[in-house]
């Protein structure tokens, strides 16, 4: 899964990766970056829109357009395998996906004794990237629209399946640009997509402050040494 993820670059940074040049940006204060970006807070999504890419600051947590009952679950990530299958993702994964900026995430290794180590994982140059997410607009349960996303995730690669099983769906570069298109993705598409990630990465251990969301500074990607 992907519980805990970092944004701290500029959007500007994300341009060339997501190749779109003519990226629309809402504002400067509805993006502002996070070392720590957290369930129920809002991130940086790439979304299709009528005159291009749009920037848009979503909130984590998945509410589905024809969602009715506010206290439906608000899932923070959908798993690759069955997009086309669950009710909950179906009509997202057909015309409502988006692109998750991001620069690593975090995972948790439990050990033995029951405790748990933080990682914090990149691509392995240090690159920026981005996750493929779902995103929807639902405007039945609060006064105003809520605008929401989740994550992707497949099996994890060999680079960080001893930390856990699932990881983010990496996004190639080359299919950013159909991923974000506003239409269903043929089945040969999709899968090629959908696979896990072969791009090496670099796991490095942190300190447990990053385990409370309240902390957001580089504290939270500093490596520690392990004993």
């Amino acid at each position: 899964m992907c519980g805990r993820f970092d944004r701290h670059r500029p959007v500007s940074d994300f341009l060339e990766v997501i190749d779109a040049p003519d990226l629309i940006v809402q504002s400067n204060d509805s993006v502002a970056p996070s070392y720590n970006v957290a369930p129920s807070r809002a991130a940086a999504v790439v979304c299709a829109t009528d005159t291009g890419p749009g920037l848009r600051s979503l909130t984590w947590g998945f509410v589905p357009a024809w969602a009715k009952n506010p206290k439906m679950p608000k899932p923070i990530n959908a798993r690759a395998e069955t997009l086309h299958q669950k009710p909950m993702f179906r009509d997202g994964f057909r015309t409502s996906r988006c692109l998750v900026l991001c620069d690593g995430y975090f995972e948790w290794q439990r050990h033995a004794d029951g405790t748990k180590q933080p990682f914090y994982i990149t691509l392995e140059d240090g690159a920026p990237f981005v996750m493929a997410g779902l995103w929807a607009r639902n405007i039945t349960l609060t006064a105003q629209p809520i605008e929401s996303f989740c994550v992707i995730t497949t099996e994890a690669s060999e680079f960080c399946r001893d930390i856990h099983p699932r990881m983010p769906m990496i996004l190639d570069h080359t299919h950013h640009q159909e991923w974000l298109k506003d239409s269903s993705l043929d089945l040969d598409t999709a899968t090629a997509m959908i696979r896990p990630n072969s791009q090496r990465l670099r796991l490095s251990p942190v300190s447990r402050f990053v385990n409370s969301p309240a902390n957001d500074s580089p504290q939270c990607i500093s490596p520690i040494s392990q004993a």
